[in-house]
Formats: C-alpha cells, sequence, structure tokens
C-alpha cells in the first residue's frame, strides 16, 4: 500500500489517501469505517447507486429525491454530533477542513463559499456524486456549523451545484440513532487486506477517485436505513412485475414492499451488467459472494448447498449491509448462473441470515 503515499489533490485536500487506513475489511464481509466508531459502510459504484434508486422509484411509483436528501442531512449530521466534530472558530465552511477531508474519503465531491448578503448563503458543489446525498450532507453540516436551521433551494449542472441557504425560525431537535436491528457483528471476525480492491484504486487532480475507472461513493448504512425509513410512510399500492418472486418474512408490509423494490433495482442491475457466474459445484459460490459482495462490503457467504438438481440453492450469509441489496445481487447471480427467472426467501435472526432461491415458473433466456 506505500505507492498511495504522497497523493495530494490539486487543493491539497487530500494528504497521503491510504483508503485501507480509515476502511477496514472483515473476514465476514464487512468494511468498517474507522472514521465514524466503526460503522458499515457500501462502497458502492456512483453510477450504478443512482440507477438503483430510480429503479426502486420505478416500483414504488414515487419520487424519492427528497426522502434521501432528509437522509442524507440527519446521517451527515448525526455523524458530526457523535464522533464530536470541531466546528471552527471563525465558522466558515470554506475552511472546514474536518468536513472537506470526509467529503474526499466518501467521494462525495467538494464545495466552498460562493457569495453572501444578509439574508441568503450561497455554497457551490463542484464534481458531486449523487446530487440528493450531496445537498442532503452538505445542508446538515451548515446547519451543524451555524447551529440554525434553513430552507434551502439548488440550481444544478452536470458538474456542480449552487446551493442557496435562508435562514428560518423553525426549531428542529438534532437527529437520533437510526432504529436497525440488523448490527454487523465482528467478534468472530478478523481484519483482512483486500488487495484485489484497492489495486485497483486510482485518484485524479480533482480529489475524485475510482476503482477500475469507476468511480466510487461510500454509503453509510446510517444514511441508507435512514432513507428506508423515511420512504416508508408513502407507500401504497405497491405492485411491480417481480414483487411476489421476494419473500422477507416481514410482517410490516410497507418494508417487505420496499425491501422488495430494492432488491428487484439491484437485481435488474445486475442482470444488465451480464457478469458471468459459473458454477461448478456448491463451494463456487463462497467466490462469487467474496466478488460481489464482500469486497465492498456487502456481506458473505458462510456456505452454499444445492437441495436438488434444478438450481434450488440454500444459502447462509453474515454481516449484510442491506438484506435488499444483497438478496437482490445474490438472486441475479443465480439466475445468471442457471439462466432462468428465480424466486427468493429470506429468514433471518439477528445476526444470521437465510436465503432460499429456487425456480419461479417463468424462465428467462439463457444469458451468456
Amino acid at each position: 500500500m506505500s505507492w498511495f503515499s504522497g497523493i495530494i489533490n490539486k487543493n491539497n485536500r487530500i494528504k497521503n489517501f491510504i483508503p485501507s487506513n480509515r476502511w477496514f475489511h472483515y473476514s465476514n464481509g464487512a468494511i468498517l469505517d474507522y472514521g465514524d466508531k466503526g460503522k458499515a459502510i457500501w462502497i458502492a459504484d456512483s453510477s450504478w447507486f443512482e440507477k438503483w434508486f430510480f429503479g426502486v422509484e420505478e416500483r414504488l411509483g414515487l419520487i424519492l429525491g427528497k426522502m434521501l436528501i432528509q437522509a442524507s442531512s440527519e446521517s451527515t449530521e448525526y455523524f458530526l454530533i457523535s464522533n464530536q466534530i470541531q466546528i471552527p472558530k471563525n465558522k466558515d465552511i470554506g475552511s472546514w477542513k474536518e468536513l472537506l477531508e470526509d467529503w474526499s474519503y466518501k467521494n462525495f465531491g467538494s464545495f466552498s463559499s460562493h457569495s453572501k448578503s444578509p439574508n441568503e448563503i450561497n455554497i457551490i458543489i463542484n464534481n458531486y456524486a449523487n446530487l440528493y446525498i450531496a445537498i442532503g450532507s452538505l445542508s446538515g453540516a451548515f446547519e451543524y456549523l451555524t447551529n440554525n436551521r434553513y430552507k434551502f433551494r439548488w440550481n444544478d449542472s452536470e458538474t456542480s451545484i449552487i446551493l442557496n441557504f435562508e435562514p428560518i425560525s423553525d426549531i428542529f431537535p438534532p437527529p437520533s440513532p437510526t432504529q436497525n436491528n440488523l448490527h454487523v457483528d465482528i467478534s468472530d471476525s478478523k481484519k483482512i487486506n483486500n488487495p484485489e480492491l484497492w489495486e485497483m484504486f486510482s485518484i485524479n487532480n480533482k480529489g475524485i477517485w475510482h476503482i477500475h475507472n469507476s468511480r466510487k461513493i461510500v454509503i453509510s448504512n446510517d444514511l441508507f436505513v435512514r432513507f428506508e425509513q423515511k420512504s416508508l410512510p408513502f407507500l401504497s399500492d405497491v405492485n411491480f412485475g417481480r414483487l411476489s418472486d421476494y419473500d422477507w418474512k416481514l410482517s410490516d408490509e410497507n418494508k417487505s414492499n420496499w425491501w422488495s423494490a430494492s432488491a428487484d433495482s439491484a437485481r435488474e442491475l445486475f442482470i444488465e451488467s451480464a457478469h458471468h457466474i459459473l458454477i461448478r459445484e456448491d463451494d463456487d459460490w463462497k467466490k462469487v459472494g467474496q466478488k460481489h459482495l464482500g469486497m465492498y462490503g456487502l456481506g458473505r457467504i458462510i456456505q452454499a448447498k444445492s437441495l436438488d438438481d434444478f438450481g434450488e440453492t440454500f444459502f447462509e450469509l453474515e454481516s449484510l449491509f442491506h438484506p435488499s441489496v444483497v438478496c437482490g445481487i445474490l438472486l441475479a447471480c443465480w439466475e445468471r448462473a442457471y439462466g432462468k427467472k428465480g424466486r427468493l426467501i429470506l429468514t433471518m435472526n439477528k445476526e444470521d441470515f437465510f436465503v432460499k432461491i429456487s425456480s419461479s415458473q417463468d424462465t428467462l433466456t439463457p444469458q451468456y
């Protein structure tokens, strides 16, 4: 990893940028952020995440941008509060070194002051990875910085956003911890190197980094769960083509539908990527899990067992970033391996996840 040392972008915002010094891979398929008290993160392709988001919107029949902005805002504010990030004495967001560096590490983009008047403040965001996450994160940080609440609006282009803040008198409490019952347990795991990921790392002179020419974005589990929770109250009459192919054993119908939409969007994107999945024996699934799940912090396949001669397979998994995304990708891997449409059933407790995938009635044309 020594060849990462000394990387500095033109604004000197990243010094000695060594990703594996902040994000630690574990043998259970998790990646933990040691810049945020060891919380779980997902290193996602930024374009893939955006397409996944639009796929969820399409399946649920909702516009969810506002929910993702709110989730990002609350997640950033909670991160700053819980990690006791110090506020600069002059309260100038352009000089906030910790936040600028955090954005660079997470690959959100960069920002600086644009203009200021007695009644409004404008900040420019450049080279953003995701419109809604960038807007939400910066608004949450700005409110934490100034200890005030704001009404904001924005204008955006393909590469930059002008974010306008107007102070308001409303008072909102700081964000609470997420109600997430799915915890990543590393008590029986050990830190591991992931050279296959980081050897493909590159960074350009704008401070944007890529893995194998693909721009990544770091999604915290806290952000993802907040987005889910903010979306649930707006769900009604959900119905899309593959809805019946997912059984989560959940008592909450809205959550079950959200998970199905999330999983099916992930499944479709993986199928479109045309990955070649070759399964000769059950143990091959562990390699598939490491390549498409564990490498990016999504979890690990502990074991897989064939149940019949038609592809029905039982999986045991652990440390899932979120069951919906993981199960959607796993179902896509199964469909790529067997060339037919599958149906997935998940059962789980606090740390253990069991998935059964079998053929549904319709078949897919094999894709090789």
